[in-house]
């Protein structure tokens, strides 16, 4: 039977596309996974018996504070000691998260704060002093963040008499960022499953995604409102 087939049909016809098809796509849905991944925060990272949300977000706030009004250098000391501790107990992966989310706004208040420190060399020490503030005051928001399920953050809030809707709003921002952001991996998933070669039009397929995107929202934000108006809503969020 082989030898009855033509030649052109028994030769192998190989195809290299000249360039990698979808790389910016690729880059923007691996950034995306992961923001998405950070964004689960009705998934448990809390211990066995963990403490009270309430009592670490009061915590929280009186260590801002007392860090933020600080001028001595034995407090920033004494909070740098003590969130080095509380690190230490968690996970590679959310120690390196925290790390990496202090240092980068640390950095970035020094490249803010780097003008000053050239133009006024005698607020070098000041400028250093409000970088340190910065780094440290991120760390302890983000390993509230790791420490705490969002759903105990939000009845904590309540519980501090901050206004339902108020509470609501956030709550549905958030879930509705990751509702988003995972339907703009599941374009880019598709996008990069059928781009082969080089996408001259990459910049028009990206447009696409962002337009479908937006589409999805204007309707889930719709029917978000159908369905409050639906039950009465009455600007209580009760449902903590």
């Amino acid at each position: 039977m082989s030898d009855r087939l033509p030649a052109w049909m028994k030769g192998s016809d190989p195809y290299e596309p000249k360039g990698r098809g979808g790389t910016f796509a690729a880059r923007t849905l691996r950034a995306l996974a992961g923001a998405i991944g950070r964004l689960r925060f009705q998934q448990g990272r809390e211990g066995r018996r963990p403490l009270p949300a309430l009592f670490k977000l009061v915590l929280l706030l009186a260590g801002l504070l007392v860090l933020s009004l600080a001028r001595k250098l034995m407090v920033p000391l004494f909070f740098t000691a003590l969130v080095l501790v509380l690190i230490c107990f968690l996970p590679g992966r959310d120690l390196l998260s925290v790390l990496v989310t202090g240092l980068f706004a640390a950095a970035l208040s020094l490249v803010l704060m780097l003008p000053a420190m050239i133009l006024a060399p005698e607020t070098a020490f000041n400028c250093l002093f409000l970088v340190w503030k910065v780094f440290l005051s991120v760390l302890m928001v983000s390993l509230f963040n790791h420490t705490t399920q969002w759903n105990h953050i939000t009845g904590a809030l309540k519980r501090l008499h901050v206004p339902g809707i108020l509470i609501f709003t956030l709550d549905l921002t958030l879930k509705y960022i990751v509702l988003l952001g995972r339907l703009v991996s599941d374009l880019l998933t598709a996008y990069l499953l059928r781009a082969v070669g080089k996408d001259r039009q990459a910049c028009s397929s990206l447009g696409g995604v962002l337009g479908v995107t937006f589409l999805r929202g204007t309707e889930v934000s719709r029917e978000t409102y159908e369905a409050m108006v639906c039950r009465g809503f009455t600007d209580d969020y009760g449902g903590l």
